[in-house]
């Protein structure tokens, strides 16, 4: 097991290294394993070690600040995929585990994961031996010696189970509807936003930049909903188990102008042209046909998207614009967008969407208002106005580093997932650099985006 570190940024960044030793040390200093000459970065600024009874990395600091996910610390236990920063404001890296061909020693995290997807795709008896089967050949010896203590990590794949929406049709049933969600993901989404809002913390009370981001544009950043079914040539609709099929789904979109101008993908405004299946019924005179589609800014009441005003680019290009009402608009915030090439100067990237769409929402959600949707079994039109309602609409604000530039994409590193598609991509001068459109899913924390003068190129002149 070795210790791996892909350098975000610093004299390192781009570079991923594997390090052979047991404790690798990392400071400005001559004979560490990890040298960065950088203001703020102490002679022996700190080491990460590995502990080999416990099978994890410790990281601890020595001379100098130390932060993991955007929070101070002493000393912590290293997860694969965390972020590191050596000193506020320093050099980033990104934290791997190597595993060696052959060793044998799993961390007891992974095993879990590992057997919480066994679980979702095989059911919980599969995952017993899956996890049994990792504890008795990947584990340490004193992990194995402790194994019924172990055992009752099983405990945690049953988390997994019911859950909001229960007696809703399944994504089997109704073929691509969005969102089903469980109580033990929103928890684990309202932890993971809770280590993400102390990161933008940290950083705002740094940052003039986020400090803006987080008060004011992220209000021009609207949560997109559509339905949509297909309308066959004789007039009638796709049917799909005995009733119209339907796909709903959730995107972002921003204020681009003060004409009404929303930027987004094009695939957020036009989702059937990605479905491979829907495409020989196009071709013989089917036509896709809104039921609802909809943009949400926070403070404000769903506002039913003219599809008529839906421009996109020629290109391959995942941009898209449509134009709401202006006067529907008053105080909603026109995002200021770049309008110079981006320079590798430039590495900050601020996400600003709403990855998993109605399941991020929930999760900040207060209990009762959740409550109150399962009792009503309401759907995702009925919970998406009742929280606009209660003025719970807030996108995610996420922060990352550019890792590459290219004439057709920025690639970077702030986490995102589906639902944050057609979200802005802040550069660090507080510029929209980019529209997010896709997760790079071969290389875990590695997102794009569509430069922001490909959409620009859509606004009237």
């Amino acid at each position: 097991m070795r210790a791996q570190l892909l350098h975000l940024s610093g004299p390192l960044r781009g570079r991923t290294v594997t390090y052979p030793e047991r404790t690798v040390n990392v400071g400005a200093a001559g004979g560490n394993e990890v040298r960065i000459q950088e203001p703020g970065v102490a002679a022996r600024h700190a080491r990460i070690e590995w502990v080999e009874e416990q099978c994890q990395f410790h990281l601890r600091r020595d001379q100098g600040q130390v932060f993991v996910n955007g929070t101070e610390v002493e000393e912590v236990i290293l997860q694969d995929g965390d972020q590191i920063e050596f000193g506020a404001g320093g050099p980033m890296a990104r934290f791997r585990t190597y595993v060696e061909n052959g060793a044998v020693c799993k961390p007891v995290r992974r095993m879990l994961l590992d057997a919480r997807d066994v679980a979702r795709h095989s059911g919980s008896a599969a995952a017993t031996t899956t996890l049994t089967r990792d504890l008795l050949t990947q584990a340490t010896l004193s992990l194995k010696i402790g194994f019924p203590l172990a055992v009752l990590g099983v405990a945690f794949l049953f988390g997994w189970v019911g859950g909001w929406l229960g007696s809703r049709p399944s994504r089997a049933e109704r073929e691509a509807t969005a969102d089903t969600v469980t109580k033990a993901e929103l928890e684990e989404l309202r932890e993971l936003q809770a280590r993400q809002q102390a990161d933008l913390q940290r950083l705002a009370a740094a940052s003039a930049v986020v400090r803006r981001v987080q008060r004011e544009w992220s209000r021009g950043v609207c949560l997109i909903h559509g339905v949509y079914r297909v309308r066959l040539p004789d007039g009638e609709w796709l049917q799909s188990r005995g009733r119209p099929y339907e796909v709903e789904y959730t995107g972002s979109g921003f204020l681009a102008s003060p004409d009404g101008h929303v930027i987004t993908n094009r695939h957020v405004l036009l989702p059937w042209l990605e479905e491979n299946e829907l495409q020989p019924l196009f071709a013989d005179g089917a036509v896709p046909v809104f039921q609802r589609l909809t943009a949400t800014f926070p403070g404000r009441s769903p506002l039913i998207v003219p599809t008529t005003t839906i421009v996109r680019r020629p290109a391959a290009l995942d941009v898209a614009v449509f134009t709401l009402d202006p006067s529907q608009l008053e105080n909603v915030p026109v995002l200021p967008l770049r309008e110079q090439p981006l320079e590798g100067d430039d590495q900050r990237a601020i996400v600003v969407g709403y990855p998993t769409g109605l399941a991020a929402l929930l999760a900040r959600a207060n209990h009762s208002v959740i409550e109150t949707l399962r009792e009503r079994a309401a759907t995702m039109t009925e919970a998406i106005e009742q929280l606009a309602q209660l003025d719970q609409i807030e996108p995610v604000i996420t922060q990352g580093i550019v890792s590459n530039v290219e004439p057709h994409l920025v690639a970077y590193d702030a986490a995102t997932t589906s639902g944050g598609s057609g979200g802005p991509v802040f550069g660090g001068n507080g510029e929209v650099i980019a529209v997010n459109f896709a997760i790079q899913r071969a290389f875990g924390g590695n997102n794009l985006g569509v430069p922001i003068r490909f959409a620009r190129e859509l606004l009237p002149r």
